[in-house]
């Protein structure tokens, strides 16, 4: 059985591409009536009573969103054998009931391409001649979302996959499709937060992976599964993207730049945050010639990089990044912008710093080198629990968080740094024990 792509419905332009190798919604061997589904993809049907002797059924739902038990429809059998059905409040003439449909030869119960908000215990219930429960099934929803639809050539990107309710036996998964990336860094982080599972590119097309697998596993055994295609746009002219980088020892910046080699000059200058009246020449290149690199600013931390991507590249790399390397980057030629990257910092901090005693208390604070548009900054501990979060201000750009001594021992916190509701870095925090 070949892939299915799911991105036919997309407009032109549009290159995020989702292929599901389970291309039904799935039912579970091991845990009867557990059915997983891919948001909007394929129906689903959920058999009627086995025996239909029985009088009188109730379908009944009780949404994942928790919205409370619904009663969908109610079925009385006839002399004929077939079912009539009463829909439940809300249900008549409405647009629920277009997307579900109930045959009245079987009592069997369909749901028609069903969306995320679908997912919930769905509950046959005898009523006549007597009160028990025939059967349930549990549908949990698939929804698998990226930040930017063809993000830029060198930019980042944001992969979620989000589960309507996480049991304890199930869990997500992401990982680079079919690659091994021992001899290469990798540009990616993941992270489970509540319902979901995140996969942060960095510098996504620049010599990097760009099919990426998600995995549901139910007791370690894959039952749903699909492959998203990041495509690349390397349209660079007149572009501006914003990246975040960690103030951390291995954290790093490529700055891409795809010029035309016929042209006389290409370069990379910097306006530091700091001092943003002053921009200053970082890098620059003169046609065939090799980068000639400005280490007056960043030392050896700015460097050029092994060859290029397409043989007219001016790619250079600041490793590892530092709180003060925050500004706007633009490469140019003359007077022609191609590409300009802002660049914003987050740092985390402890008092006291290093290690600490038992019963001390210790304040982690993650601030942000500058505000610029929406974002949060989330605090989370080793359980992949949120345990405080800020919406950020031009003045209010740091969110801290007190560890008390009753939970030390964990050990492990990450400071994420959220926008458009998407993490678009984490930042960890270990405390190495004293």
């Amino acid at each position: 059985m070949g892939p299915r792509c799911f991105c036919s419905s997309l407009p032109a332009g549009l290159m995020f591409g989702v292929f599901v190798f389970l291309l039904r919604p799935v039912s579970t061997q091991k845990i009867r009536n557990q059915i997983y589904f891919l948001d909007n993809e394929g129906d689903i049907v959920l058999k009627g009573p086995d025996n239909p002797g029985s009088a009188t059924v109730i379908w009944e739902w009780e949404p994942h969103s928790g919205l409370g038990k619904q009663t969908v429809v109610t079925l009385r059998i006839h002399d004929k054998g077939t079912w009539s059905r009463q829909w439940g409040n809300g249900w008549g003439n409405t647009g629920k009931n277009q997307e579900v449909n109930v045959d009245d030869r079987t009592g069997n119960l369909t749901i028609k391409k069903p969306t995320f908000k679908w997912s919930g215990l769905f509950t046959l219930t005898e009523t006549h001649p007597r009160n028990r429960i025939l059967k349930q099934y549990e549908i949990y929803g698939i929804k698998v979302e990226t930040s930017r639809q063809n993000p830029l050539l060198g930019s980042d990107v944001t992969l979620s996959c989000t589960i309507s309710r996480l049991s304890d036996t199930v869990s997500l998964h992401w990982k680079p499709r079919g690659s091994s990336q021992q001899n290469r860094r990798s540009n990616t982080d993941q992270i489970r937060l509540n319902n979901a599972v995140y996969l942060m590119i960095q510098h996504v097309g620049a010599g990097n992976p760009n099919v990426y697998t998600w995995e549901v596993q139910e007791n370690s055994s894959i039952v749903l599964t699909g492959d998203t295609n990041v495509e690349v746009d390397k349209g660079l002219h007149n572009k501006m993207y914003t990246v975040y980088r960690s103030v951390t020892d291995h954290c790093e910046l490529d700055l891409i730049c795809e010029a035309s080699p016929e042209l006389s000059e290409t370069k990379w200058t910097w306006r530091s945050q700091r001092f943003q009246n002053q921009e200053k020449e970082i890098a620059s290149s003169h046609s065939s010639e090799p980068i000639h690199v400005n280490r007056s600013y960043f030392g050896n931390r700015l460097e050029t990089t092994e060859g290029d991507v397409n043989g007219k590249n001016v790619h250079v790399r600041i490793v590892p990044v530092r709180s003060a390397d925050a500004g706007v980057y633009t490469c140019s030629t003359g007077s022609n912008k191609y590409v300009t990257i802002e660049l914003i910092t987050v740092t985390v901090t402890a008092e006291p710093s290093g290690a600490v005693t038992e019963g001390d208390t210790v304040t982690l604070t993650c601030s942000v080198s500058h505000v610029t548009e929406s974002m949060r900054l989330v605090w989370i501990n080793g359980d992949g629990k949120s345990v405080g979060e800020k919406t950020l201000t031009v003045e209010e750009k740091s969110q801290s968080l007190v560890i008390q001594k009753a939970e030390r021992g964990r050990g492990n916190w990450r400071c994420g740094l959220f926008h458009q509701d998407l993490p678009r870095l984490f930042v960890p925090y270990y405390q190495e024990p004293c």
